[in-house]
This record gives C-alpha cells, structure tokens and sequence, in this order.
C-alpha cells in the first residue's frame, strides 16, 4: 500500500503561509501609520518621466515642459498638417540644459518618440538648450540622404542661431521650420516597415524598475484601500516564491542524501520527480512574468535609429 505523501502540503502550510500572514501583517501596519504622502522625484526619474510622456495631447510636436520656446500653437499645427502630408516627422524639444550625466540623453528621447512612420526612422529632432546655448539636432537614418550634416548646420545657422542670439527662440523656431519642410518635401513619403519586437520586448523589460518605482508611488500616496490590496498581491507573491524556493531546497537535500544513502529507488525516483515539478513551477512563473513583458511590449515603442550623436551648433 503506497503511503500518502503531505510533504508537499506542508511546505505550502509551513512556508507559504506563515510568509503571507507576516507580510500582510507589515504591510497592513505600515498601510496605516505611514502617512500618506507625495513622494519627490530626483530631477533624474523627473527627466525620465517627462521623456516618457513625450509631447503631450496639444502640442503633439513640440516637448516643452518649461515653456522656454514661447507659444508655438501655430507651428506645431503645421508641424501636425506636414506630418499627415507626407509622412515626415519634425519634433521641436526644449529644457534648460543638457544633463550633465546624460550626454545621450538627446538620442535617448529620440528613440524613445520616434517621429515619423513606425521602423522608416524618417523623423527629425531639433532640442534646444537655453542655459548651453546649444541646439542640437538628431536625424533619422531615413532622412540623412535629404538633410546631411553640412546642410542642417546651414539652415540652423542662417534662420534659428541669429533669432537665438537675440533671445527670441520662439521666433528662431518659426524661422527655421519653414526653409526645413520646404527641404523634407522632397523626400519620397515613407511607409511603415514591421518593427523588431525584440527591440520592444527589451524596452519592456527595462520598463520594469520603473513600474516598481511607480508602484511604490502609488502605495505612498495612495489612500488605505489601495494601499492594502497592493500589500495582499505583493504578500502572495512572496509567498509563492517562498513555497517554490522552499519546495527545490527540501526537494533537492532529500535527493543527495537518497543518493548518499543508496536508498529504495522508488523513494529516490519520488523525490527526483518532486524537485522537477517544483523546478517546473518555478519556470511557469517565469513564464508568467516573460508573457507579461511581452503583453506589456505593444505599448511601449521600440528604439529607433538616429544618425550619429546628432549635430551640435552653439549661438
């Protein structure tokens, strides 16, 4: 008659719970003596939020967080009315400087927002920094064979860099972008290419600390409700990564010593199948976590491909 095994069961009773209850118990605690409270960003996670919102609703092709190139409802308008025409994207974007640690920041962003159609790199980038009195300009690859790097710094010098050097940048600005449409009309009209879902799977992935930070967040500020059932999934989840590290370790110490001891091999063979199933486990939350990446992937965009560390011209 073949014994019942309850090992399994009480792995699940000694560890699963007792890790569950404690850390519901802290959680639920801390829920109600932290105060609730807005959490300072670092000027870093600051940028990085303000980069991942990109241009906002309105002005959907401009990125000016601090106001510094005045009021531009009309260009980006016809920034808007250019891009339906030909399939071109010019972005304008604004900030004080260029951080000081980031010097790829520009491309970052850059792949990040990619203008134009989906995989054509077929946009361009005009970022100005007041305090550098720099302006730099990234342009995709789809677009060099029309604007290459003699003729950018001719159009920036000749209408944006006097206007800038005034300091009137909104009137650099609406210089500039005319003579520029004028010269990506000629490009042929680009059609979207299939993007590399390596490249958003990636970006997904690098997404996730940033989640956990924003989940953070969201308990710091939110109210008690909230703050609770973020506690009960984060308790779950712990408690089953607990169950399945403490199924392997037990399952895993029973086989040496089987091993050692030269035990029954029915006995051995139940232990070495109780270590595959909890290995197994482990994998299917694994996979769990890498379908949801991949989930998560089609609503981030890929990283695109800018020509060189873009073109750099001071005023």
């Amino acid at each position: 008659m073949l014994r019942k095994r309850v090992r399994g069961p009480r792995i699940e009773l000694w560890v699963g719970v007792p890790t569950f209850v404690f850390v519901v118990a802290v959680a639920v605690v801390a829920s109600l003596k932290v105060p609730v409270r807005v959490p300072t960003l670092s000027p870093d996670n600051r940028l990085e939020e303000l980069v991942r919102k990109g241009p906002d609703s309105y002005f959907h092709h401009v990125f000016d967080p601090d106001g510094l190139l005045g009021q531009l409802g009309q260009v980006d308008l016809t920034l808007d009315n250019f891009e339906r025409e030909t399939s071109h994207g010019v972005f304008l974007a604004a900030l004080p400087q260029l951080p000081r640690d980031r010097p790829d920041f520009t491309m970052h962003a850059a792949g990040t927002w990619q203008p134009g159609v989906d995989g054509a790199d077929n946009g361009i980038i005009l970022f100005v920094f007041p305090d550098d009195r720099l302006v730099r300009v990234e342009v995709g690859y789809g677009l060099e064979s029309a604007l290459p790097d003699i003729e950018v710094r001719r159009l920036v010098s000749s209408t944006f860099v006097p206007a800038a050097r005034a300091g009137d940048l909104t009137a650099g600005i609406e210089a500039l972008v005319p003579p520029l449409l004028e010269r990506l009309r000629a490009v042929p009209r680009a059609e979207a290419r299939p993007r590399s879902r390596l490249s958003d799977i990636l970006v997904a992935a690098q997404e996730i600390p940033r989640r956990a930070r924003m989940v953070w967040t969201v308990w710091l500020g939110g109210v008690v409700e909230a703050r609770l059932l973020l506690s009960a999934v984060a308790a779950f989840l712990f408690a089953l990564l607990a169950v399945l590290l403490g199924r392997i370790a037990t399952s895993a110490v029973m086989l040496v010593r089987r091993v050692a001891a030269r035990g029954d091999p029915a006995r051995l063979r139940s232990v070495a199948l109780d270590l595959v199933n909890s290995l197994l486990r482990l994998g299917q939350v694994a996979v769990i976590l890498f379908v949801m990446v991949v989930g998560t992937s089609f609503f981030f965009p890929g990283t695109g491909d800018f020509g060189g560390a873009g073109i750099d011209l001071r005023w």
